[in-house]
């Protein structure tokens, strides 16, 4: 038997043991992956989904508070900037 094939043999048969313990990992990952997807649609169809009309008036609700409290810090900055900028930075 020459020293090349006896080298290749080694190579080939380290090559196929690092791909079976290799795979091992890969093959857990995907059955988890698919457990986890599995168990994901059907938690999916437990859920109560909203209408649209609730929907709707969840989200014109929110766009309010979100204008008003922007209103809200926009007033607490000027108040704030007239304070400390005007009044205080006359002072010193």
């Amino acid at each position: 038997m020459s020293l090349g094939l006896m080298i290749g043999s080694a190579v080939g048969g380290l090559a196929a043991v690092a791909l079976i313990i290799w795979r091992q990992p890969v093959f857990a990952f995907a059955v988890r992956t698919a457990t986890y997807m599995h168990n994901v649609r059907a938690e999916m169809r437990k859920v109560s989904w909203p209408t649209w009309d609730d929907l709707r008036k969840s989200t014109v609700v929110i766009v309010i508070i979100v204008f008003i409290i922007g209103a809200i810090i926009g007033l607490m900055d000027l108040i704030f900037s007239k304070l400390l900028i005007d009044w205080l930075g006359r002072a010193f």
